[in-house]
């Protein structure tokens, strides 16, 4: 099967691709520039779209001839919307056979992004393409809860620490086993919500006890504002136009976060499985394994 897969050098993309090449299918990844095309050649993928796919047309040159599309909108940018339209214009006019989009957990609150997934959503399931949508909850992603607390012994929140607060998280590589499994089973899954979360209901707190526990050492909480943290994370001095919209993103976020828990069930997520999924001290210990080359 040849499938389209969208933000392929990304989290989702960079572990998602190894596994669909693995399962034998023939990937056309996705770059908005040609910057890492050895690198998604080396990933797995057959060939490397490289275009700005908010244009319909563009993305229905990208999606030509092929059987499927993994559509990952860009990540807390006011144009994702533009992409998610065009994603299923484009699809309309090829006549894809299986369309899944990775949107978010819990579409119906009130945060810019899930507003946004949720009109894509809705526009998706008028179109009468037979699709599914996976909806993860937080990412487990490396960078933050792991090498920045590992390497600054601080553990950064851009909303509220308070320790009643909890979250649900989703290992990125469970999340991408999940996507495989969808992509090549195909029509037993059309027309599906998957909501996907981990087994974890954590306040920041438990976070911080458990990464202090796996690494070793004490790992404290630092409450930032979202443009603080946005800047010392990303290693930013100012906000341009283009962060300016991610900081709206996270200022939503934070809004919302800070008065609610963002908590769901993994029951789902197993079922897909077919095995427990990772828990946050299990991923936490598994990426310290492979960074000191244990794993």
């Amino acid at each position: 099967m040849k499938i389209l897969l969208t933000a392929a050098a990304g989290l989702q993309g960079s572990l998602l691709l190894p596994k669909l090449s693995a399962l034998g299918h023939s990937v056309r990844a996705v770059r908005v520039s040609a910057d890492k095309d050895d690198e998604l050649l080396a990933l797995g993928a057959q060939e490397v779209f490289v275009g700005d796919l908010t244009d319909v047309d563009t993305y229905t040159r990208a999606l030509e001839g092929c059987d499927a599309v993994y559509h990952v909108g860009p990540s807390g940018i006011a144009r994702e919307k533009e992409y998610g339209f065009a994603m299923i214009e484009a699809a309309k006019r090829n006549g894809t056979r299986h369309v899944v989009m990775s949107s978010v957990y819990h579409t119906i609150i009130d945060i810019i992004q899930h507003r946004w997934k949720r009109d894509i959503e809705e526009k998706l399931f008028e179109s009468g393409l037979s699709c599914t949508v996976l909806r993860p909850c937080d990412y487990m992603v490396v960078e933050h809860y792991v090498d920045f607390p590992w390497r600054t012994g601080v553990l950064p929140m851009f909303w509220s620490v308070r320790p009643d607060r909890r979250g649900s998280f989703i290992d990125i590589d469970d999340l991408t086993d999940v996507a495989a499994k969808v992509l090549t089973e195909g029509s037993k899954h059309y027309f599906a919500n998957y909501e996907l979360a981990g087994p974890d209901k954590l306040s920041p707190h438990e976070i911080a006890t458990i990464l202090s526990r796996v690494m070793g050492k004490a790992i404290s909480l630092e409450e930032q504002t979202p443009e603080e943290f946005m800047k010392k994370n990303y290693g930013l001095v100012e906000l341009n136009a283009k962060w300016r919209d991610h900081l709206d993103v996270f200022e939503s976020i934070s809004a919302w976060y800070s008065k609610y828990d963002f908590i769901g069930n993994s029951n789902v997520l197993e079922w897909l499985l077919g095995r427990p999924p990772t828990t946050f001290e299990a991923f936490a210990r598994k990426i310290l394994a492979s960074r000191s080359g244990k794993e």
